[in-house]
């Protein structure tokens, strides 16, 4: 923390309730744990990781995952979580990144030793023969205009849709198809052509451009429960639903829970979807506070996650970004490579489709993404539907999304944190991590003495390497 004159007993008398055990919810407890602030967190469930953890199977007693998360070196914060959580060991970094194509054919992307970003990716570019050489320079293009841009320039671009983005770039469908969908989908949870081209380009500039460790894949090597199971919290509260707040002369002074318990604080983080948050504060306050004038109009989308156990191994990568559907994207979950897991983001057209019929379309497209395994047979599968998985980043979607902290006139001692509050980042794990740790230092400022001495949480982004500071004027 800066400034040894900061009371760490003054802190320590402070109470925080933080509604949500989610990756937003931890990192803001876990945060103003580490400043001494006595929290409790409470969380509905009986595991913490909100969308990210995972659930015991009710047919085979299994812990599953609720869909597959992975991060990338870029992801500066959630990295930093994890290693206050002491589970940074449990993630396990692919320095390659596979494709394949609808037969099996396999692509790799990967980073030349010793070249600094840009350069790092270009050999690897340069034969990526899933495109053809006029694909490829397209692209060079393309990604030589964003780099340029810098993030200034992204974010002039926030209301324009990159699908018009791309076609100003004169961008080949095939290109799209077979590069931007794979790496943007699962991004972004949204298509292609819909998001915003701030957004879009933020991923490529952040992952592939500005440094050379940013793309690096990190995949968890255990159940997504277990990086979280022992947060350094003191006060951790399972199955404990919330089922109002209390509000007190235009304060949220408590909450109450279903059991009819209620439980006060000096403040309150709400740390749950944006549904739940309107449901727990009245009208009268929401319309008073500036943050939620713009909540109800953020569109929710849904991921879909498919749990499949074949009798005999069929995948030896451990994971494989897919340049046709249905599925996107899909990991090896054991050993063997008997055990996969597939997913498809932004996954509208899915949420009705009997899961029987969901289950033999995969099996088909896996069956010849490997032809060596066209003896294998399905023995079970699992589909989980998250239909509020993310919010899309359409288009102007910033001028909806709230801050953490109160506006004037607004409820002083109520924060907000989760992925779709104002991150600056996109619904990822990433951005809901940079939702808790801001919306601890929105908590702190009030309770110490100057700006100065409230401690910044939030860990910096990667540094521009040369040469790509040179390209990136507007950094």
């Amino acid at each position: 923390m800066q400034g040894d004159k900061i009371s760490e007993k003054s802190l320590a008398q402070r109470s925080v309730l933080v509604v949500g055990g989610g990756l937003a919810g931890l990192a803001a407890a876990v945060a103003l744990e580490s400043v001494g602030v006595r929290v409790t967190l409470l969380e509905a469930r009986r595991s913490l990781g909100g969308r990210a953890s995972s659930f015991e199977d009710a047919r085979s007693g299994e812990i599953l995952d609720n869909c597959q998360h992975v991060l990338l070196g870029c992801c500066t914060n959630l990295i930093n979580l994890y290693a206050r959580l002491g589970v940074a060991k449990k993630i396990r970094y692919a320095s390659t990144v596979h494709f394949l194509d609808p037969a099996g054919k396999r692509f790799d992307l990967w980073a030349t030793p010793g070249l600094p970003a840009p350069l790092h990716l270009g050999p690897a570019m340069a034969t990526f023969s899933a495109l053809t050489p006029t694909e490829r320079a397209a692209l060079v293009q393309a990604m030589l205009a964003m780099l340029r841009l810098g993030r200034r320039g992204r974010e002039e671009l926030e209301s324009q849709p990159f699908g018009q983005w791309l076609r100003q770039m004169d961008q080949p469908p095939r290109l799209v198809q077979r590069f931007y969908d794979p790496v943007l989908i699962s991004a972004l949870n949204e298509q292609t052509a819909a998001v915003g081209s701030k957004y879009a380009i933020q991923v490529f500039q952040d992952a592939m451009l500005v440094n050379r460790t940013g793309y690096v894949l990190g995949l968890p090597a255990c159940p997504l429960a277990e990086l979280y199971a022992r947060p350094p919290c003191r006060d951790v509260r399972l199955g404990a639903r919330v089922e109002e707040i209390i509000f007190d002369a235009g304060r949220a002074v408590g909450v109450a829970l279903q059991t009819g318990q209620k439980l006060t604080a000096d403040a309150i983080v709400l740390a749950a979807n944006y549904h739940a948050v309107l449901r727990w504060v009245p009208e009268a306050m929401l319309v008073c506070d500036a943050r939620f004038t713009g909540i109800n109009r953020l569109e929710s989308v849904p991921i879909l996650g498919a749990h499949l156990w074949f009798d005999q191994p069929v995948m030896t990568l451990s994971h494989a970004a897919l340049m046709e559907g249905p599925l996107q994207w899909l990991f090896r979950k054991d050993d063997s490579g008997r055990v996969l897991h597939g997913v498809i983001s932004a996954a509208r057209d899915w949420v009705h489709v009997p899961h029987q019929q969901c289950l033999e379309l995969f099996k088909t497209q896996i069956k010849a993404l490997f032809p060596h395994a066209a003896g294998a047979r399905l023995q079970k599968g699992v589909i989980v539907i998250e239909k509020r998985a993310t919010f899309s980043p359409r288009p102007g979607v910033d001028a909806l999304r709230p801050a953490q902290g109160p506006s004037p006139g607004g409820i002083a001692n109520l924060f907000l944190a989760g992925d779709y509050t104002r991150t600056d980042w996109p619904a990822t794990m990433e951005g809901a991590v940079r939702s808790g740790y801001l919306a601890a230092h929105a908590v702190l400022r009030p309770w110490l003495p100057s700006k100065k001495q409230c401690p910044e949480f939030l860990m910096p982004d990667l540094s521009v390497e040369y040469p790509a500071e040179l390209l990136a004027e507007n950094c």
